[in-house]
């Protein structure tokens, strides 16, 4: 009877540390994909102006990104980009806009219908906390 106590135990063990094994990116990943995240990120127009965008992620790691006037909700420009992982352990985004740069999303993570972190338009620049709304 002992023996199988100990088995069921290295069971439920094995078991338990196999489901620790999940990365938290890929979790975010399958929550973020697909959706319409929208917020304010920190950018401003060329007038100064602030923007608030609206970005999108495909499963194929590629996404857009719409940028609107905060005052009257006017379209202000358009981008395409690649998003991956930084790397395995971490969940922040880089985002490749291609000609118009890299910016990165760092810390981000999921909070009910919010999408949160700290927005880098450039591997310099100063961040800026952020919180997407999911439409």
């Amino acid at each position: 009877m002992k023996k199988y106590l100990y088995f069921i135990f290295a069971c439920v063990l094995t078991l338990s540390l196999a489901s620790c094994d999940d990365d938290d990116q890929y979790s975010i990943e399958s929550v973020i994909i697909g959706r319409a995240w929208t917020g304010d990120v920190g950018m401003n127009a060329d007038n100064g102006e602030p923007l608030f965008s609206t970005f999108t992620f495909g499963g194929d790691g590629f996404g857009e990104e719409y940028q609107y006037y905060s005052y009257d909700g006017a379209q202000y420009e358009y981008y395409r980009f690649q998003w991956w992982w930084e790397d395995d352990f971490s969940n922040n985004l880089v985002l490749n806009y291609g000609r118009a740069g890299t910016s990165f999303m760092d810390n981000v993570r999921v909070t009910g219908n919010q999408l949160r972190g700290t927005f880098h338009i450039s591997d310099d620049s100063p961040g800026f906390n952020f919180i997407l709304e999911m439409e």
